[in-house]
């Protein structure tokens, strides 16, 4: 290995520690600089998987204008010797991000289009796939089609890349839960998801978000009563997610309401 592709090695592991880390911007600055060291050394491979990450560190870090611009880059390097995997990840995290930014429509049109690409890949990534039609049902207010499509795509769910993480799909499946106010089906999958140990720093914020969800679902249900340590660790966790949030080192996903609804819940009285 030359010493140009050992000083790319290393932005790319700078950039995943940086990630690991919940440090986007950075992770951002070192993909775009691996973007430019493969560019210049003819790696059109490793040119697209920088692209890809650096579209994904910089959507984690809220700058969505300037991460579909480096996706919609590697999701057109289809033609290259660039790896199939990497574009077709990166044609997931375009129609993600225009399902929060475009009509219905369209994000059916894009989903159709990743459909036909990945009849000519013949490879088996339908879980991707299957877990955007959840988000689009989901953001309709669809409940039922948006927890069959995300039980469908946690059943496909492959381990290696292109892939979600476990605690995404999961996730997915306990705010699904939680909306169609099936409280067992929502105590199953925060178990499952608590079992888990991430090291990504979206993915431990994911396993908090669920544990006050959960004390949400509980509270509405009267199945729980006013309780001093629960209600403290309940509202530890939620100061602590705000204050990541308010930090503004990733964007918010939702993160901040979530916060509000809950502190506003523990400052009223639990009926009896």
């Amino acid at each position: 290995m030359s010493a140009d592709q050992n000083g790319l090695a290393r932005l790319r592991s700078q950039a995943r520690q940086a990630r690991t880390e919940g440090q986007f911007r950075q992770a951002a600055r070192f993909e775009r600089q691996a973007v430019e060291l493969a560019q210049a050394l003819g790696l059109a491979s490793e040119r697209v998987q920088a692209l890809l990450w650096e579209g994904y560190s910089l959507r984690q870090a809220g700058e969505e204008d300037l991460a579909l611009a480096a996706l919609l880059q590697a999701a057109s390097e289809r033609a290259t010797t660039a790896d199939p995997a990497d574009v077709f990840a990166a044609l997931v995290a375009v129609i993600h991000i225009s399902l929060e930014r475009k009509p219905p429509a369209f994000c059916r049109a894009l989903l159709d289009e990743g459909r036909r690409y990945l009849t000519d890949l013949r490879q088996p990534w339908n879980g991707l796939l299957d877990y955007l039609e959840g988000e689009l049902a989901y953001r309709e207010g669809h409940w039922a089609p948006a927890w069959e499509w995300y039980c469908r795509a946690w059943a496909g769910r492959r381990a290696a890349h292109p892939c979600l993480t476990a605690a995404t799909h999961l996730w997915a499946l306990c705010r699904t839960a939680f909306r169609r106010h099936d409280l067992a089906e929502l105590e199953r999958w925060i178990a499952r998801l608590s079992e888990l140990t991430p090291s990504d720093s979206l993915d431990r914020q994911l396993q908090q978000r669920a544990r006050l969800l959960g004390w949400r679902a509980r509270r509405a249900a009267g199945v729980t009563c006013a309780d001093a340590a629960t209600d403290a660790q309940v509202a530890e966790i939620a100061q602590a997610l705000l204050a990541e949030v308010t930090q503004g080192a990733q964007r918010d996903t939702g993160v901040r309401h979530e916060v509000l609804r809950v502190l506003a819940l523990l400052s009223s009285p639990v009926a009896r």
